[in-house]
């Protein structure tokens, strides 16, 4: 409105020095009906208090057209020249003019746009609005009706005093210049807003926020408000969203969904947490992440309208006849009340699971994707083993397929101590089913010249279920070499115990003799 309001004022006061210098304006002037001569009420502080300014302006007007009606009065009756009449009509002129130039001061001079309501708003895609509504609330409107007993109709008609032309409006994230646009459009345009007449405009929110910043510019001026949204509480519903929508879970594992409810409802009501749609093997519950509580229904305290909960699904260690492997598994979360809670069992119950579909309640879609679990087990009699030079260790293990998906390309590597002879069979087996086993062969052949010691060699095993790598644990095969048997010291030892047996026997037999 900024350069609309400069070109009416441009005009007016073009209008009004003309009329200056048609009577004449001076810094004081003489009413002979008076006889005394009457200063100007002008006050230098009239332009920095403009209210005051008017009321000075109003009184000094209202004086001067009694002035001038008294003039006319004893001019039509000839007890005063021509002369004498057209003083006092400069003086009512003066005075119009300057009543006509602090009433459009107070009229122009801050205009202000306010903020009724912004409120928030959800839809059934999820997507959130803000209705906002805004106010022409110029402070001049009163004195602007003044206008039309002081201006022709055709020139207040162009001033509009009671509009504001070319009014955008904006939501931010933070005011400033550096605070970013979160609305769309980006930007509304309001053509034009008369004074006590509200305007409202709706935004979609670029990113959910429950505080916005309203930017505001009209009048060559930009006035920027923090404001915290109202809920729109017509819905009578909490909203259900959350980020991780799709997930995947190893059997025996566990998916966690983080939920953020909103609520748009003026009521105090509690609301039920239910998960539709998730077979009977996997099971669920409801929790609070600052307290680990679990939940099955809540309640948002006064002030409160958003609450995070966290939805645990718990996969069972095998597969079951409910729900199939790698087949992503659809389902519902729902925060209802009590009345959509009943509708909703009676509907289950019934057989209809579209119900969910046209329940008025807030809810959420999720999915979940189970996957199977390659295990690998390693199984041997045993992993100690001791030997003598020249000797071999030939040992079998049982490869088991513990988890709950085959096994693919199972790859067998023997690791053993430095110069030491290492074999596996066989070294690969392309499959493995879900509780399947097979047997393997190791054997380890130490060098010739292998020293007496302890010594140890490790079975790694590298598999893959689903083009996943499968972790195992390695198996370490301890041997212990032993030093060689020594035939020619054994064969003296045995010798030399004979002769003293000997000896022994022969000395009791002399002396029982004796």
């Amino acid at each position: 409105m900024g350069g609309f309001v400069s070109v009416a004022r441009h005009r007016l006061i073009g209008w009004s020095l003309i009329t200056i210098m048609t009577v004449g304006l001076l810094p004081a002037y003489a009413t002979p009906l008076a006889g005394q001569v009457i200063q100007s009420a002008y006050d230098p502080r009239d332009d920095q208090y403009r209210l005051l300014g008017l009321v000075r302006a109003q009184a000094e007007y209202e004086r001067a057209a009694a002035e001038h009606q008294r003039a006319l009065e004893l001019f039509e009756r000839g007890l005063i020249s021509e002369q004498e009449l057209a003083d006092v009509r400069q003086s009512f002129e003066r005075a119009r003019v300057n009543y006509l130039q602090q009433s459009l001061a107070v009229i122009f001079a801050s205009p202000h746009v306010t903020i009724d309501r912004a409120v928030k708003s959800r839809a059934p895609d999820g997507k959130s609005y803000v209705r906002l509504t805004l106010r022409n609330t110029t402070g001049g409107s009163i004195e602007s009706a003044k206008l039309s007993e002081l201006i022709e109709e055709d020139l207040l008609e162009s001033l509009k005093p009671d509009e504001i032309s070319n009014v955008y409006v904006s939501l931010k994230a933070e005011p400033g210049i550096s605070g970013a646009t979160i609305s769309s459009p980006y930007e509304h345009h309001i053509a034009t807003m008369r004074v006590g007449e509200p305007v409202t405009v709706r935004f979609r929110l670029l990113t959910d926020a429950d505080e916005v910043v309203v930017s505001v510019n009209y009048a060559d001026k930009i006035e920027e408000k923090t404001v915290f949204l109202e809920k729109d509480a017509s819905a009578n519903i909490v909203t259900v969203q959350s980020v991780q929508f799709s997930q995947e879970a190893d059997l025996g594992g566990q998916a966690t969904y983080d939920l953020q409810l909103e609520r748009f409802t003026g009521d105090d009501n509690v609301f039920r947490l239910v998960a539709v749609g998730l077979p009977r093997d996997i099971l669920y519950e409801f929790r609070d992440p600052a307290t680990g509580a679990r939940l099955n229904q809540i309640r948002f305290p006064e002030g409160q309208s958003q609450k995070d909960l966290q939805l645990t699904a718990l996969l069972p260690q095998r597969a079951a006849e409910s729900f199939a492997i790698d087949e992503p598994i659809r389902f519902w979360v729902l925060a209802m009340d009590e009345a959509s809670h009943a509708d909703l069992l009676e509907a289950l119950a019934a057989g209809d699971t579209t119900a969910v579909d046209t329940l008025p309640t807030g809810k959420a879609s999720l999915e979940l994707v189970p996957r199977g679990v390659g295990r690998v087990e390693l199984r041997a009699l045993n992993l100690y083993h001791e030997i003598r030079p020249g000797e071999a260790v030939t040992m079998d293990m049982t490869v088991r397929n513990s988890g709950s998906r085959r096994l693919d390309n199972l790859h067998f590597r023997l690791e053993a101590p430095l110069d030491w002879e290492a074999r596996v069979e066989p070294e690969l087996i392309t499959d493995l089913g879900v509780d399947a086993e097979r047997r393997v062969r190791l054997t380890l052949v130490p060098p010739a010249d292998v020293m007496v010691g302890d010594y140890e060699a490790r079975l790694r095993t590298v598999s893959a279920a689903a083009d996943r790598q499968v972790e195992t644990e390695d198996k370490t095969i301890r041997v212990h070499v032993a030093a060689a048997a020594n035939w020619l010291g054994t064969g003296l030892l045995l010798l030399a115990l004979l002769a003293l047996v000997v000896g022994v026997v022969a000395f009791g037999m002399r002396l029982a003799r004796r």
